[in-house]
């Protein structure tokens, strides 16, 4: 009897022990999935900005009452709507498994906001223009070669209602809105707002 009883407080342990796992892990995917989520930059499109390997903090709170402005640095799912909380929970856990797998998700770009609704986005002898106006780009990578901002050239794109022209800071070598298109706003998981790790570059992301 004695025996039967020391061997039910166990499972019951265990199975205590299983649901505070399960709920611990639920409660983290919502964390993760609607507040704010640690993200790390896999390509070289964002230099000197971002460089690979660093770790950065994702605001999913950021777009909840407005929408994305030129200038901020935002990571979008390409041709993958976002969707709602189980949508986003089910990214979350998909990454995880990722991540097990020492993979990621290749369709996750991060890249700066150029052009927003009803913006007129042009390129002419690597100079952009926004709105027929020439655009100074401060954060924009000269190439150490050329000793230019490498834009290209691109006929203009009208930017429509729910869309984003987005391009990487590294101009010579992001895949972005001069070659894919604009992006649907559905696709933006959020705003990158804080770089935690190289510790040396640790601070807000401008």
């Amino acid at each position: 009897m004695e025996k039967k009883q020391k061997k039910k407080s166990i499972g019951r342990e265990i199975l205590e022990w299983v649901v505070l796992i399960l709920v611990a892990f639920l409660i983290t995917s919502i964390i993760q999935s609607e507040l704010y989520a640690i993200t790390e930059v896999n390509m070289t499109s964002m230099m000197d900005t971002l460089v690979q390997g660093d770790k950065l903090i994702m605001s999913k709170l950021a777009y909840v009452s407005k929408e994305p402005q030129r200038g901020d640095i935002i990571i979008f799912l390409r041709n993958e709507p976002v969707g709602g909380v189980f949508g986003r929970i089910g990214i979350y856990i998909s990454d995880v498994a990722m991540k097990l797998r020492g993979d990621f998700r290749r369709n996750r770009l991060i890249k700066r906001v150029i052009g927003i609704p009803g913006d007129k986005v042009e390129i002419r002898n690597n100079v952009l223009y926004l709105n027929d106006e020439p655009v100074t780009e401060d954060y924009a990578r000269i190439d150490p070669e050329l000793g230019i901002v490498l834009n290209g050239s691109m006929d203009p794109v009208i930017v429509k209602e729910g869309q984003l022209f987005v391009m990487g800071d590294n101009r010579g070598q992001s895949m972005d809105s001069r070659s894919f298109g604009v992006i649907d706003m559905d696709w933006v998981e959020g705003k990158a707002i804080f770089r935690l790790l190289p510790v040396d570059r640790f601070g807000k992301i401008e």
